[in-house]
């Protein structure tokens, strides 16, 4: 029996080491990948390390596929690719493959799945039905000729030029754009989901902080049984029954909210009514509007935040982007009168659109890895077969910092997207131009690429337009514009302060 023993403590050294170690080296399917790390073939520790606090480890995966490739190993079952083919493969061959259940959840409010939280995938069917249940609320085409949008802006930008103007008349002009932006663009979803005068961030600031406080607690996961998550659910709760015709107490979070009596419904309420209208209520309805207001206030406060910043410090873009805006008919740069640009040509505009797509390239507030699951079957990407089941993320900010498709990449260059090119080289200029588009994944692509991006391009240009058309502005304090590394990433410090200067 003795003589046994050293047999089988040898086999069983020898099952050890093909498991943990020969096979994830040189026999596991993803072998042939580079691994970002010695370590990333038998353990998750190395990129655990980098994702500790919530961060996405987006600065050492891009130094990964900097130093060995398109498709790097970030753990024994994940890997990370940052070509646009590869990309495209992952997230919009098929309707894209599938979440992982873990990252889905994170999404997930009231308990019940929404449109982000679905993990679809090539055979799930639910996301597709619920984004078909939106009708065309977000459709471009739609969104330039709707009356409720106009009526919107109409509110939502005269408040905006009545606290500029009060700004530049009794407070020096100066002001932390970072919370102002918050408030523009949560005014202008709240509007459009629940009905106008849902919000009045940009009057009402305890309100605002109120409210971003919950919000900015639920993105870092910090939650609690009356922060974060359950503030905004009791929040949304009273936005639904209002756009219903049904009152609630000031909302609590802890106790659902109470009824209390009738009031008018709101027939301007487009995406709750449309949503409604297919069959979609209580707190699956709730769950998605919730996702439509914390994105539409979060996303723009911060491409926003940066874009202001470059033009302080680019004053000839800047002075260039009045001269264009200027050219619109209905222009006014009165308190009283604001004015909504015709919608149809405000979209059109050259500069201004390539002074937005070029912040959003290169301050993507989405940067991170978006995460998916191999189909069952496996694919190929990059000549590398990746079985089913393997973890697979693109990460936003690697593919707009391409050194091959955006030359000087980590440079803000609006006139990239402007170059068309003469007689002489314009079809070498046009092919660049449609390969930086292809490349450009901001709003992602596929049938689950962002369902409000029409909605909120044209939100932010009207912004815009109403700013500059009346302002000029400069950088009084800029520290911490660095972006942080998190899924929904904002500036490090949180602030930006500018001055504002009224221009004739």
């Amino acid at each position: 029996m003795s003589s046994l023993l050293p047999i089988s403590l040898a086999l069983f050294i020898l099952a050890i080491l093909y498991t943990y170690v020969i096979h994830p080296l040189l026999i596991h399917p993803l072998s042939r990948i580079p691994p970002a790390h010695r370590s990333a073939p038998l353990s998750t520790l190395w990129i655990s390390r980098h994702r500790r606090n919530g961060s996405q480890a987006l600065h050492a995966i891009k130094r990964a596929h900097e130093k060995y490739g398109p498709v790097v190993r970030l753990a024994p079952n994940e890997v990370s690719v940052a070509t646009e083919g590869a990309a495209r493969r992952v997230y919009v061959d098929r309707g894209g493959w599938g979440k992982p259940a873990w990252w889905a959840g994170e999404f997930e409010t009231f308990g019940v799945r929404n449109m982000v939280s679905m993990i679809g995938g090539p055979r799930d069917k639910s996301h597709a039905l619920r984004k078909k249940d939106h009708g065309n609320v977000y459709s471009k085409t739609y969104l330039l000729t709707s009356s409720p949008l106009q009526s919107i802006a109409e509110s939502v930008l005269a408040r905006l030029v009545k606290r500029l103007d009060h700004l530049v008349e009794r407070e020096n002009g100066i002001m932390d754009v970072y919370g102002f932006h918050g408030a523009v663009n949560a005014d202008f979803m709240s509007s459009y989901l629940f009905g106008k005068g849902t919000t009045d961030f940009l009057e009402d600031g305890e309100a605002r902080e109120e409210y971003f406080k919950h919000h900015g607690v639920f993105l870092k996961g910090q939650d609690t049984e009356t922060e974060g998550v359950k503030w905004l659910e009791g929040m949304t709760r009273g936005f639904c029954a209002e756009a219903a015709g049904t009152a609630f107490e000031k909302h609590d979070p802890n106790d659902g909210g109470e009824r209390r009596g009738q009031i008018g419904g709101k027939d301007d309420a487009v995406v709750y009514r449309q949503l409604h209208s297919r069959g979609i209520t209580g707190d699956d309805l709730a769950s998605e509007l919730l996702d439509h207001f914390i994105a539409g206030a979060e996303a723009p406060r911060t491409i926003l935040t940066y874009l202001q910043w470059e033009l302080c410090k680019h004053p000839h873009i800047q002075n260039s982007l009045r001269d264009e805006l200027r050219t619109l008919s209905h222009t006014s740069t009165s308190t009283s009168t604001p004015g909504v640009p015709p919608l149809k040509s405000l979209t059109t505009l050259p500069l201004l659109d390539a002074i937005l797509t070029e912040t959003l390239r290169l301050y993507t507030p989405t940067p991170g890895p978006q995460y998916r699951v191999a189909p069952p079957e496996g694919a190929v990407l990059e000549g590398y077969f990746i079985p089913g089941g393997t973890g697979v993320s693109a990460s936003l900010a690697v593919l707009h910092r391409e050194e091959s498709v955006f030359k000087d990449a980590g440079v803000w260059r609006p006139e990239r997207w402007l170059d068309k090119g003469g007689d002489k080289d314009g079809g070498e200029n046009n092919a660049r131009s449609e390969e930086m588009k292809r490349w450009f994944w901001a709003f992602m692509k596929g049938s689950r690429g962002c369902i409000g991006k029409d909605f909120t391009m044209i939100v932010m240009k009207l912004i815009v337009y109403t700013v500059y058309v009346r302002y000029r502005t400069e950088v009084v304090e800029d520290d911490g514009m660095e972006m942080t590394d998190r899924f929904l990433a904002q500036p490090e410090g949180g602030k930006l302060v500018l001055r504002f200067e009224r221009v004739g």
